[in-house]
């Protein structure tokens, strides 16, 4: 009997976060009240002090239009070869194993090291990912499956220069 995936429910930060993101990657944002309001039409409470730090956490940038300035994803969303480039130095420098147990990744860093490795990893938007946790000196990788997993320990020892 085939069984369907469950997913977790989405914390109120995470479902916020998440919203602010799919509405600035398909609308120009102009201002944090507009953010606001858009928010409350999706039925997302927030304030404008609790989208401002959203706006810091997610690495929103303001840039400038013809119209003026507005709200657009990070970077590393826009260009994926120095997002991999980023995650290449971020393994090469801080990475001390790279493990895959079934489905999950373990990648040991230096202390302190491990959510700058994670959060490169997130921007670099491998299919195979389907989410990191990071501790101090522990990144935890989530794949979609076992043909993943394989593909993207391959794909991390030799962006990592581990590959033999």
């Amino acid at each position: 009997m085939a069984t369907a995936a469950r997913a977790l429910p989405l914390s109120g930060k995470t479902a916020r976060q998440r919203a602010i993101l799919d509405l600035v990657r398909t609308r120009v944002v102009r201002t944090q009240e507009e953010l606001v309001e858009l928010l409350r039409r999706r039925r997302v409470d927030a304030t404008q002090a609790t989208v401002s730090r959203d706006i810091r956490e997610l690495g929103l940038l303001r840039v400038h239009d013809h119209l003026g300035p507005r709200y657009t994803t990070p970077a590393a969303e826009l260009d994926v070869e120095g997002a991999q480039r980023r995650l290449r130095s971020a393994l090469g420098e801080h990475v001390q194993s790279i493990e895959f147990i079934d489905l999950l990744g373990i990648l040991r860093a230096a202390p302190g090291t491990a959510p700058l490795v994670a959060s490169a990893l997130d921007a670099a938007r491998f299919d195979e990912v389907a989410g990191t946790v990071a501790g101090d000196d522990t990144v935890l990788v989530v794949t979609r499956s076992r043909p993943a997993a394989q593909r993207l320990w391959l794909r991390l020892r030799a962006m990592s220069g581990e590959a033999r």
